[in-house]
């Protein structure tokens, strides 16, 4: 977790979410998601956690397993013991020694400027 965030929410190991998960600050998952899990904020799947499904998040730390799919507007970080079997979409991608991945990586270059270039116009 980033300094400053403030934990929104908590899943314990036992615990099974099936559907949609929704949250505005940081998540912390140690059960198992079965569907969508959709925020702007900071998702993080301890080493017991299973996501089966989407992840739409602002940045996904994982720890534990993915299956499905992940899109971080930010950042994915992978640490040594995650498991992912996804198709990934992010910017920027941090994997730690000994973390595993099997799936497509699409890294989505952010639109940094909100203007784009004029066109010229010709006569």
């Amino acid at each position: 977790m980033r300094q400053g965030d403030t934990l929104n929410g908590f899943v314990d190991a036992g615990c099974i979410i099936r559907g949609e998960l929704e949250f505005e600050n940081t998540f912390r998952l140690d059960g198992r998601i079965e569907g969508a899990v959709k925020s702007s904020a900071e998702f993080l799947v301890g080493e017991g956690g299973v996501v089966e499904g989407e992840v739409e998040v602002a940045r996904c730390l994982v720890g534990g397993t993915v299956r499905g799919a992940i899109r971080a507007s930010q950042q994915v970080v992978l640490h040594a013991t995650a498991r992912v079997w996804a198709e990934v979409h992010t910017p920027a991608l941090v994997m730690e020694e000994g973390a595993f991945l099997e799936g497509k990586v699409n890294m989505e270059k952010r639109d940094r400027s909100s203007t784009s270039t004029p066109k010229k116009e010709t006569s």
